[in-house]
């Protein structure tokens, strides 16, 4: 059944109804817009990219709150796997995440997101409050007495979170889940993992159904369609023939070919190969190419995956190295130089070591200004070479 299909009831194989899961957001409109509001404090979600075959990408950004944005942003990991969709971090805090995977079902993990991780805090708060009585009780009084006030405020943070990771792991889990009880001969704050399991099966829902399908259709409804990047490999034409990643029938234009390399930081979204690749040397290289073509001349991007690229070419973020399997190889490489009709062209290599070795394979007469020289010379050859290109060739 198609999400046009769904409402805010489920239905059974035997033919009955059920109200979805977390449907109950409280008596009345003005605690209906207090629990929307709670949920969405939670993450902030981009607006839906629609991609080719049916699929779509979405961008999740978790404030700090706290320092509780990872914790949700490590929970919305888990979650995304009761819906079938592909989850990858996209920044150093670990509080932004990209998921892609078929439209609908990122549609219906979007909107159920943010009631899950109320739930989930809910349960914890519930702990935390526990915790919190457990603290006030005369006879644990030397204990916390001795942890002194910042050590009890860090001490109820990490019962907390603890607790809270455990939650997650039991909703996003099957029923029913078997989880040990909490002993009363043992302090309780030697026991958040094992509470927040007791109150992540007491909470446990079908967190697969916990979605508002008119909220899931509007984020469908507002979504951006992307055009379709390129594939790396020539692909099948409808009559059998091979459509080639190039069209050999444009001409390369006239001066030198610069070849710069790709870079790890990306922007988190598709886009053209010139503005995709945000690293330093990579963007170092970018004004110097741009220089030496500045009269004439093609840059092309060298990526591990894609092989040449030009700056026109859109294509997803990814993370793929010269050290990962499935990297482009030099025979291919020699076949794109030759469909881009550039086999025979003048070229200049602004790359490093792995991308130079692959790259001269390609043209042996090309020249190599950053061969043999570390990080911090190679960007001062590049600045050299684009203030006084007509004094430096290969390396010295």
């Amino acid at each position: 059944m198609g999400l046009r299909d769904e409402d805010r009831h489920l239905r059974r194989s035997d033919g009955t109804t059920a109200r979805r899961p977390l449907w109950d957001t409280g008596w009345g409109p003005e605690r209906a817009a207090r629990y929307a509001a709670r949920c969405a404090r939670y993450v902030d979600t981009d607006r839906l990219q629609l991609r080719a075959h049916g699929r779509a990408a979405v961008r999740l950004d978790f404030p700090y709150a706290a320092g509780r944005g990872p914790q949700r942003a490590e929970a919305a990991r888990a979650v995304a796997v009761r819906f079938g969709v592909e989850v990858r971090q996209v920044d150093r805090s670990g509080r932004a995440l990209r998921v892609t995977g078929p439209a609908e079902e990122v549609a219906r993990y979007a909107a159920a997101l943010p009631r899950v991780l109320d739930h989930a805090e809910q349960l914890a708060s519930w702990a935390a409050r526990m915790y919190g009585e457990c603290a006030r009780r005369p006879r644990h009084a030397d204990h916390f007495e001795a942890l002194g006030t910042g050590g009890r405020r860090a001490a109820a943070a990490y019962f907390r979170a603890v607790a809270f990771r455990r939650i997650v792991q039991v909703l996003t889990g099957p029923q029913p889940a078997a989880v040990p009880e909490v002993d009363p001969a043992l302090p309780l704050w030697e026991q958040a993992e094992t509470l927040g399991g007791t109150l992540g099966e007491y909470g446990w829902v079908e967190i697969r159904d916990a979605y508002d399908p008119a909220a899931a259709l509007q984020l469908l409804d507002a979504a951006e369609p992307i055009e379709a990047p390129a594939a790396r490999w020539p692909v099948a034409a409808a009559h059998g023939e091979q459509l080639a990643l190039f069209d050999p029938a444009v001409p390369a234009a006239a001066g030198p070919v610069v070849v710069i390399p790709c870079s790890g930081p990306k922007l988190d979204h598709a886009a053209e190969a010139g503005k995709l690749y945000v690293g330093k040397l990579h963007q170092h290289a970018r004004r110097t190419a741009d220089a030496l073509t500045a009269q004439g001349g093609t840059v092309l991007v060298l990526s591990a995956l894609h092989g040449f690229l030009p700056l026109d070419r859109v294509i997803e973020p990814y993370d793929h190295t010269w050290d990962d399997e499935g990297s482009i190889t030099v025979e291919e490489l020699r076949d794109q130089a030759a469909e881009m009709g550039l086999t025979g062209a003048d070229v200049v290599l602004l790359t490093p070591g792995k991308y130079t070795r692959r790259a001269a394979a390609v043209w042996p007469d090309a020249l190599t200004p950053l061969a043999h020289l570390a990080i911090g010379r190679q960007r001062g050859r590049l600045t050299a070479l684009r203030e006084h290109p007509e004094l430096y060739t290969t390396a010295a």
